[in-house]
């Protein structure tokens, strides 16, 4: 008898080591098994959770084999609760008969008890209860037994649990790979779409993030980059960008703001515009910083012919207010001055001043004439010219003034330049206009020098003014085509040629640009575009 049972006790030890059994094909043959080896009428394994029952499980011999399963049973309000909580061992075999246990469907009438808790570290699993022996009473020794498998038991159960937990956890880290792979690869083309420039730098000024528009410019691509110092990848220098406000974002946790001016190859520029903005960690600690470069330079176009359009209204309704009032007595004065200097002819002195009065009043009525011209929209009238003789006309206006200041002008005319549709009164005011600005600003330069060059670029005729006078401040580029803004002197200048020069040009539906740096000179580059030029015949 005794062999037996130690040879289903070792049966039960050697199954319940199997890893590959299934926990629920194992939990009913060990029940099976128990009733065998220790001779009971009823079986009951309980196994739940800290916070509610999992499963129970009912098996009993009489008056057959019979299964019973009890989902959610609360099993903290039985009588059976206090020696599974104490992870104590329970042998009674004196019970009461007629007791109902687990289910009021279910009445067991109990002789013998034996009840062997089910734990495993700091976690309580459930219970084996054994009821009724049918032989007589349950032993010290069957006690012993059922802890020893109890124990086996409870560490098969606790792995299963592990096992299945780990399988949870793998499938959701699966899952969660899965989406952060896919918010990756939404985030990275949102990145790469944005149309301005972005990325983001470390405390040490290293890319940790740079999107296509930015690589592009460089004609790199985002993994080249990757990890180099920015000043180095994106600028070619060795050490930090002096205009840099990373620092500010980095070290200051501050939003910063400024624009940038890129000189390219063909005398064109463009505007930036760089903002920068912290980036906080967990602890509120700014760890990293993104850059953003957006090309405003069509928007600081567009902003400027915006004020410039809101100047010339005002203008106008300047000029049709003063114009008639200034004219007639101007008109007066010059008519007077004309009789004056056929009386006095012979008075040297007096003739000098009849013609001091003439030539101001001549210079009155040549700013409201300008005026008129800024404010009343002229009917241009295009027709194929000749930019070449168009050019030179203008180069003989000025001829004189350029002998007399000693200055000597270079024309270097492009090869097969084609007939443009232009209004050629018009654009010789703007050549003799600015080649007038060149002459002023060589005065106090002793090799003086304008060159001017032609030629067919982009789809674009370009003209090319360059000179190299005194320069104009950088803070004042942005307003020289403003009406009335003048850098000359007090007297020499009304402020209302270059603009006259920008509105002629846009009407002729190209862009006049205007690069200078003190004291080295100026270039004005002025294009008309194809759409706007004939064959050449």
């Amino acid at each position: 008898m005794k062999s037996n049972k130690t040879d289903i006790y070792t049966e039960l030890l050697l199954t319940c080591s199997k890893e590959n059994l299934e926990q629920s094909s194992l939990q009913e043959w060990f029940i099976e098994k128990l009733v065998q080896v220790f001779k009971s009428e009823w079986a009951v394994l309980l196994l739940f959770h800290p916070d509610s029952a999992e499963q129970t499980i009912i098996y009993h011999t009489h008056p057959k084999a019979t299964w019973c399963y009890i989902p959610d049973f609360k099993w903290t309000n039985h009588d059976l609760a206090e020696p599974i909580l104490q992870r104590k061992s329970y042998l009674n075999n004196n019970e009461s008969p007629n007791q109902t246990w687990f289910d009021p469907k279910v009445k067991i009438e109990i002789h013998s008890i034996l009840l062997q808790p089910l734990f495993w570290e700091d976690q309580i699993l459930g219970g084996i209860t054994l009821i009724n022996h049918k032989k007589g009473q349950f032993t010290s020794l069957d006690q012993e037994l059922l802890g020893d498998l109890g124990e086996v038991l409870s560490k098969n159960v606790f792995q299963q649990r592990l096992l299945q937990q780990l399988k949870i956890d793998n499938a959701n880290l699966e899952v969660n790979q899965w989406q952060l792979l896919r918010s990756r690869n939404i985030l990275r083309a949102l990145f790469d779409s944005i149309p301005m420039s972005m990325y983001i730098v470390d405390k040490k000024f290293h890319l940790t993030a740079i999107n296509m528009d930015r690589a592009n410019r460089i004609n790199a691509t985002p993994s080249e980059l990757f990890g180099r110092r920015c000043y180095e990848a994106l600028y070619h220098t060795p050490d930090i960008c002096p205009d840099c406000k990373v620092i500010d974002s980095l070290f200051g946790g501050k939003n910063t703001t400024r624009s940038k001016r890129q000189r390219l190859e063909d005398e064109q520029h463009l505007e930036w515009e760089i903002n920068t903005f912290p980036i906080l960690d967990d602890a509120n600690v700014v760890t990293q910083a993104i850059v953003l470069e957006q090309d405003v330079t069509e928007k600081r176009r567009l902003e400027s012919s915006l004020i410039q359009s809101e100047k010339l209204a005002a203008v106008g309704q300047l000029a049709a207010g003063l114009a008639h009032e200034i004219n007639n007595p101007l008109t007066a004065i010059i008519a007077n001055t004309q009789l004056l200097q056929r009386e006095l002819h012979s008075n040297e002195d007096a003739m000098e001043m009849i013609d001091l009065i003439a030539r101001a009043g001549q210079r009155a009525a040549q700013v409201v004439r300008n005026l008129l011209d800024m404010a009343r929209k002229e009917e241009y009238v295009f027709e194929p010219l000749d930019l070449d003789q168009n050019l030179q006309k203008a180069f003989s206006l000025v001829q004189h003034e350029l002998i007399t200041h000693a200055i000597k002008l270079t024309y270097e005319p492009g090869e097969g330049l084609p007939k443009i549709l232009a209004s050629k009164d018009h654009l010789q005011g703007v050549w003799v206009n600015i080649l007038t600005n060149a002459i002023d600003s060589l005065e106090d330069t002793e090799q003086r020098e304008i060159r001017v060059t032609t030629c067919v670029q982009n789809n674009e005729v370009k003209v090319v003014i360059m000179d190299n006078g005194k320069g104009i401040p950088t803070e004042r580029l942005n307003r020289i085509f403003e009406p009335f803004y003048t850098t000359k002197a007090p007297g020499r200048g009304t402020g209302l040629g270059l603009s006259l020069c920008h509105q002629i040009i846009k009407q002729h539906g190209g862009n006049i640009h205007v690069d200078s740096e003190l004291g080295v000179g100026t270039i004005f580059t002025i294009a008309l575009p194809l759409d706007q030029i004939t064959p050449s015949q």
